[in-house]
């Protein structure tokens, strides 16, 4: 999923089957991107790690090892939502309900601690062998007085959101609502409300279309689940259900005025008193037990290891001063070098030469303590250009970091750090570069800039391809409109990138003059540089 990995494990300490999901986030280059990544993992920890409801999944435990960041999470044996709806197998009303007001409950509860999930969908709910629902995946839910934001991020999946939440603003549990009612939608007529082959589509029906408007979708719904479903997707969170409680109401209220509760529901209450009476006998034979003034301190009693040392510990061993004889030099540069005193250990070694020009341990000693010297200032320079590079790549100034980082690697030629910063400075350079050649190439198809648009092409079967293709529209249509969004930039390495994005290309056709959008869906260029220039290599 798009936060990682989720294996099956077991916990050898107290023999749990248990899920864990994991990330590497040392595999995202960028690093802004790294930490916002590393961010919402963490926050679905802390998030999830502070319910403790029936229909949440437990979170166990979150740990943050040198190259990986886990969590560890209850483990529910069942399948999701989403592969019941997909196989086409019609849920029966009173399971539905059921189902709904379990995940009203489960939402109410997390929305009573200020924790958003932002992001409902049958994928992130889990049915177990007994029929029991779990939501997971709280990676995207937002604390309220959180301080992490998202600014100019729609966060979600698309045919779930809140109109609120494709176009950005912020976000509350009416927005979870809203989720719900789509969920519960689908599930009553196997089809989503707001459905479209692209997601500009989805969302201008989430934002303008009113899914009950047709007349055979009203057909399709069971009778007396219009008025609830119009009021969880009304467009205006205020005119929507104000808490998970009031809808989980409505649909118990409308369930038994039409249908006789589930024999599951009979069944859960069976369980619950049962278990309320155990609670009471139990309450009961402790209370008895504690008239008995019976000692309990064994409860709390802590064992004790005592230690005896049966002789002390020799007094530490001290290097006697060594006295300042000419015939000790030698061994005071010594013990000077192993003292880490280079600047004294290269005075002895001269003072011995001066006397004893030929002398081999003087000389070793001297070139070794120069070496060291010359070391140590040399990390020291790199250490303050690799300071100074960093604060330049925060500054948005990659140039200059990449500068920097040389000058790191000229005194330092493994500094990982340096190495690291050159690559993300390069891909942030390069990045602004693509950027601008898709602007540039949107610019010219809607001025007909032919020779413009060929130029950014490094493939002869793509050249000959874009101009059969450009003189066909040039010659055809007039006030082209082209529309490039959702640009998402992988680099393979800095020579080379996959440019994923969306692409909208509206034309009046000039026999007609009636406006055509002639295409509308997503591309993928492979882009290489060429001679210091990103040129298009490859086009699906």
């Amino acid at each position: 999923g798009a936060m990682g990995i989720v294996y099956k494990a077991l916990d050898p300490d107290i023999d749990r089957v248990v899920a864990i999901k994991a990330i590497r986030f040392d595999t995202i280059s960028e690093k802004t991107e790294r930490e916002e990544i590393m961010k919402r993992f963490i926050r679905e920890a802390q998030s999830a790690g502070k319910l403790t409801h029936p229909n949440i999944v437990t979170i166990y435990d979150v740990v943050k090892s040198k190259n990986m960041t886990y969590i560890v999470m209850q483990y529910i044996e069942g399948h999701s939502l989403q592969k019941t709806i997909s196989s086409g197998q019609k849920i029966p009303i009173e399971e539905a309900v059921l189902l709904m007001t379990q995940m009203c409950s489960a939402l109410s509860y997390a929305h009573k601690r200020g924790i958003i999930h932002r992001d409902i969908k049958p994928a992130n709910i889990l049915i177990d062998k007994e029929g029991k629902p779990y939501l997971v995946d709280f990676g995207i839910a937002r604390i309220e007085t959180s301080t992490i934001t998202e600014t100019g991020r729609t966060v979600g999946t698309p045919s779930y959101m809140s109109p609120e939440q494709v176009i950005g603003e912020k976000v509350d549990k009416c927005s979870d609502i809203f989720s719900l009612g789509v969920l519960l939608f689908e599930i009553l007529t196997g089809k989503r409300p707001f459905y479209g082959d692209s997601i500009t589509t989805v969302i201008y029906k989430i934002i303008h279309e009113e899914p009950l408007a047709s007349p055979e979708i009203k057909k399709a719904l069971p009778k007396g689940f219009e008025t609830i479903i119009s009021k969880a997707l009304a467009k205006d969170p205020k005119k929507r259900y104000q808490t998970c409680e009031q809808l989980k109401q409505a649909l118990l209220a409308h369930l038994n005025t039409t249908q006789k509760l589930p024999r599951r529901i009979k069944r859960i209450w069976i369980r619950v008193s049962a278990a309320a009476v155990l609670l009471l006998i139990l309450g009961t034979v402790f209370v008895l037990f504690l008239n008995q003034n019976i000692n309990l301190s064994f409860l709390t009693s802590e064992k004790s290891v005592e230690i005896t040392v049966e002789s002390p510990l020799p007094e530490p061993i001290h290097l006697k001063e060594l006295t300042n004889p000419p015939d000790n030099t030698v061994k005071q540069m010594i013990q000077s070098f192993e003292n880490k005193n280079y600047s004294e250990t290269m005075d002895l070694a001269e003072k011995i030469l001066s006397t004893e020009p030929d002398n081999e341990t003087a000389l070793k000693y001297l070139r070794q303590a120069q070496d060291k010297i010359q070391s140590i200032s040399n990390k020291a320079a790199a250490s303050q250009y690799l300071k100074t590079g960093i604060d330049h790549y925060k500054q948005g100034l990659y140039r200059e970091c990449i500068e920097d980082m040389n000058q790191v690697l000229k005194r330092d030629k493994d500094n990982r750090e340096a190495k690291k910063y050159i690559y993300l400075a390069d891909t942030a350079l390069s990045k602004i570069e693509i950027t601008n050649m898709l602007t540039k190439q949107k610019k010219a198809e809607e001025e007909k800039n032919l020779e413009t648009i060929l130029a950014d092409i490094g493939s002869e079967k793509i050249l000959e391809q874009r101009k059969a293709d450009l003189a066909l529209l040039f010659d055809h249509y007039k006030d082209i409109q082209s529309v490039y969004s959702d640009i998402t930039i992988h680099f393979k390495n800095t020579e080379e990138a996959e440019v994923n994005f969306s692409h909208m290309l509206i034309a009046v056709y000039k026999k007609t003059n009636q406006r055509k959008v002639l295409f509308d869906g997503t591309k993928k260029w492979t882009v290489k540089k060429i001679e210091n220039q990103w040129k298009i290599i490859e086009n699906k």
